[in-house]
């Protein structure tokens, strides 16, 4: 209170529940539990599974076997192939580049690919009406290059061959479209190897490098590596499906060398990594630590995945968008045969979670619905934490009103950040520092003469783990009025040292 009519609020947060380990590790538990549950029912070899709290705090578990024949568990953090996940990177790649007006989302690809060298690209389904935003969100009518018979029957002949982007994209020369540029929507690895072969016209650089300096390096993404080889070390034990449509051996690893050339995918996919890399990944990447707000905007506008109209779900700029009862999630699935991923973020709790497993079976339509089972538990934790914080934090205000109803600035105190950089804001002007503060109350406030307090029409709003934002109404009796002094205040906490304290206030 800087003045009769004034007063500054604050709030001290006693007893609170830190998201800390008496939590944490029945979290961890209830993770292990569903995740063995899930090899079980689902008949896996094994799986992985990360997920990364609000705070950045890391869970990484595993269940199962890597190799079943000779019962070799499992590992924490086994690496596999990130299957179209990786298309993640390709898109943030491009993005950076949209961002520092290298690409233009909007622009003809064809602008891209009129060397004479070029010529196979005119002979593409939709040459000439493909725009880069087509290619990312998938509405260009490009077929799947790996689907077509020309490259299968090539690939079965020699799964060692080493392919260039351009011998992929030239099996679709002269095949019709599945539909015209943004009319309809589908899938298609395609898309991918063209975005590739624009990002390196664009660096002059190749994309395997380019993703190295901005994506990899600066987020340590150390257990994620291109696959351009068969041996990639770490990688786990993979188990082919009954949809083995190249004719690969069951176990996808002998002798440390994957099965075939998985030169080929590239940028349609392209890496091995671990669910601790993608998990921390999805955060980053959807936290803002990746891409400027405007370009971020763009990845996270989905369209339809029939029509290719702008819609609350479906598919963005290399990121799923899906809408769920625990709100709206991002993310991508993977395949690559032999294992499958699963990566998503949930926009509304802040947390993300990498779901792999060391088979191709069956499992691919259901990986979104698995991992939303455990985004289930994730958010129930997180509500416990939310509510007991906010629980703690009214408590406190009624300690607080206790405090001023017996008199004891001391102890209203110990509600603020004992710092010369707090402030408090009213009618008086601003006030800065811990003592500055306390000796206004001490002058406007004497014994005898505070009053009695009393806080209502209270709301809370978490801005973070660490912040809240909380406004309201004070009301204060005096003996000598008929009707209390009533205003409003906004207060602005932090958790310090694992309590919550006030560093700005504003009040009248």
């Amino acid at each position: 209170m800087r003045s009769r009519f004034t007063f500054i609020s604050a709030a001290l947060l006693i007893g609170n529940i830190a998201l800390g380990q008496a939590g944490f590790l029945p979290l961890r538990q209830d993770l292990q539990t569903t995740l063995d549950s899930l090899v079980a029912a689902e008949g896996l070899p094994g799986a992985t599974l990360a997920a990364v709290l609000p705070d950045g705090r890391l869970i990484s578990l595993a269940a199962g076997y890597e190799d079943v024949e000779l019962k070799k568990p499992m590992a924490p953090g086994s690496r596999m192939f990130t299957g179209s996940t990786g298309k993640t990177f390709v898109s943030a790649v491009a993005l950076q580049l949209a961002a520092e007006g290298k690409i233009d989302l909007d622009g003809k690809v064809a602008d891209w690919f009129r060397g004479q060298e070029d010529a196979w690209y005119h002979r593409l389904p939709n040459a000439a009406d493909l725009t880069v935003r087509s290619l990312m969100n998938h509405t260009s009518g490009l077929p799947r290059y790996i689907f077509q018979d020309a490259f299968q029957a090539a690939l079965k002949a020699d799964p060692m061959r080493s392919w260039t982007p351009q011998e992929c994209l030239a099996v679709l020369a002269g095949v019709e479209p599945t539909h015209a540029v943004g009319k309809g929507w589908g899938y298609s690895d395609t898309n991918y190897i063209l975005l590739g072969l624009i990002i390196e016209k664009a660096t002059g650089d190749t994309f395997y490098h380019q993703a190295q300096q901005r994506i990899l390096e600066p987020f340590q993404l150390g257990n994620t590596i291109p696959s351009t080889q068969r041996a990639l070390p770490g990688l786990a034990q993979g188990y082919i499906g009954d949809d083995n449509f190249l004719n690969l051996p069951k176990k996808t690893v002998e002798n440390g060398l994957y099965a075939m050339n998985p030169q080929f995918e590239w940028c349609g996919g392209g890496f091995v990594t671990n669910t601790e890399d993608m998990a921390h990944w999805m955060k980053w990447l959807h936290d803002g630590k990746v891409l400027t707000p405007e370009v971020y905007h763009q990845l996270i506008q989905p369209v339809d995945f029939r029509t290719g109209q702008p819609a609350a779900a479906g598919y963005g700029l290399g990121a799923f968008v899906w809408q769920t009862p625990l709100g709206k999630f991002l993310g991508h699935a993977g395949v690559m045969p032999g294992y499958l991923t699963q990566v998503e973020y949930s926009d509304r709790y802040g947390f993300s979670i990498a779901l792999q497993t060391n088979t191709d079976q069956g499992m691919g339509r259901r990986h979104h619905a698995h991992v939303q089972r455990f985004a289930g538990l994730v958010a129930a934790y997180l509500d416990g934490i939310y509510a007991a914080d906010e629980q703690a934090i009214r408590d406190n205000f009624r300690q607080q009103e206790n405090c001023w109803n017996q008199g004891d600035i001391d102890c209203y105190m110990t509600a603020y950040l004992k710092s010369d950089s707090i402030r408090t804001i009213s009618s008086s002007g601003f006030t800065y520092g811990y003592e500055n503060i306390r000796q206004h109350y001490f002058k406007y406030f004497p014994a005898g003469k505070m009053g009695q307090l009393h806080f209502d029409k209270m709301n809370l709003t978490r801005l973070s783990d660490a912040a809240y934002y909380v406004v309201g109404r004070f009301n204060l009796e005096f003996p000598d009025r008929e009707e209390p002094v009533q205003g409003h205040f906004s207060v602005l906490m932090q958790k310090v040292d694992g309590r919550w304290v006030m560093v700005s206030d504003h009040s009248g």
